[in-house]
């Protein structure tokens, strides 16, 4: 297949990114997302948060620099690391 466009990361910027792009039906947008497919019952039930956060398995879990005022510990940035199943954007 051919894109004019390739998007790497589904996060907000890159999903509003590919909905504008691919406003115009004669580009082809492809929006690559890691992860599994977001089929996980933790990821769909509120209290679902609760087993995901401390994996890796949805979660790219990230760490910051040491953080001055936590005394030099690293903070933890959660960030969600799961695609839609494959389907093709069409308008």
């Amino acid at each position: 297949m051919e894109f004019d466009y390739v998007i790497v990361g589904a996060g907000s910027a890159g999903c509003v990114l590919a909905n504008r792009l691919s406003a115009d039906p004669a580009v082809r947008v492809c929006l690559i997302e890691a992860g599994p497919t977001d089929r996980s019952p933790l990821i769909h039930t509120p209290a679902g948060i609760i087993g995901i956060l401390p994996t890796r398995h949805v979660n790219w879990a990230f760490k910051t620099v040491p953080q001055p005022g936590l005394g030099g510990r690293l903070g933890y940035q959660p960030r969600g690391k799961t695609r839609a199943a494959a389907a093709p954007l069409t308008r």
